[in-house]
């Protein structure tokens, strides 16, 4: 990563945190992620030739939709979408997502799940990226829902710090030879900044898919709507990250509870 990628992908990160607070007041084990309604969720670092779409698919693990990453046939392509977070690495447990790969320039290519930190606590940058064709943790499948326990798998790290106790080596593009518990070890003071899923450049022809993704209890939910399943939704502000079918948003709560009647 560039020092200008660098700078980029951290102001997008300095956006999302921003946003924390609002998206703060959906905090459930849940969360349901629309293109309306993102839930603080970002293309960040997202390049010319990469794309990033909640679809349609009813083979989804969750509802009847999912989040689709592409790459064009270029190399410099690169598709990623990011949350913010402010979270200490000691206190991340539990890591977890599910991918489809619909077609990829590589046998084991689907989206990576990455961890951004601050491995010295407010310094260290660094991005720990799980990829499951080298997490230790089974065979990519094409055409496949597969779920991947993350935080029993196998992390590289892009950049090279000096810990407390002893240095995260960095690399580009692997090995994994790190677990989360490992670099915890190792970095006891880590903040986690930021998670989300990538595919990075040099990638190239990638048509995948994600949903249900998990980061240390709460789990996004894509999908192209959220419509309310009774009037009892619409209330207590509800209706401000509800849909109709066409996923547009409602105007107040009154338009949401008057949808949610026809609704059976």
């Amino acid at each position: 990563m560039t020092t200008h990628h660098r700078y980029a992908l951290s102001a997008a990160l300095a956006a999302l945190i921003a946003f924390a607070g609002i998206v703060s007041s959906f905090a459930a084990s849940t969360v349901v992620v629309t293109p309306t309604f993102p839930q603080g969720w970002s293309t960040a670092d997202t390049r010319p030739g990469g794309t990033v779409n909640v679809v349609l698919d009813a083979t989804a693990p969750g509802g009847d939709g999912a989040l689709q990453l592409t790459t064009d046939a270029t190399t410099a392509a690169k598709a990623q979408y990011l949350h913010a977070a402010n979270t200490a690495l000691a206190d991340v447990t539990d890591l977890s997502y599910y991918t489809k790969q619909n077609s990829a320039s590589f046998a084991g290519g689907v989206a990576s799940y990455q961890v951004i930190v601050n491995l010295l606590g407010t310094s260290g940058f660094s991005t720990l990226v799980f990829e499951p064709y080298q997490g230790g943790l089974g065979a990519v499948v094409p055409g496949n829902w597969q779920s991947w326990d993350v935080d029993e798998g196998l992390f590289w790290s892009t950049r090279t710090v000096a810990c407390e106790n002893g240095t995260v080596a960095g690399a580009a593009g692997g090995p994994a030879t790190y677990t989360i518990a490992a670099i915890q070890a190792l970095c006891p003071n880590a903040v986690v900044i930021g998670f989300g899923l990538n595919i990075g450049t040099f990638n190239p022809s990638y048509d995948v898919e994600v949903d249900l993704v998990n980061f240390n209890g709460t789990t996004y939910d894509f999908e192209v709507t959220n419509e309310p399943t009774d009037k009892e939704a619409c209330k207590h502000g509800g209706w401000q990250s509800l849909t109709d079918a066409g996923g547009h948003p409602f105007k107040n709560q009154g338009q949401c509870v008057s949808h949610s009647k026809g609704i059976g």
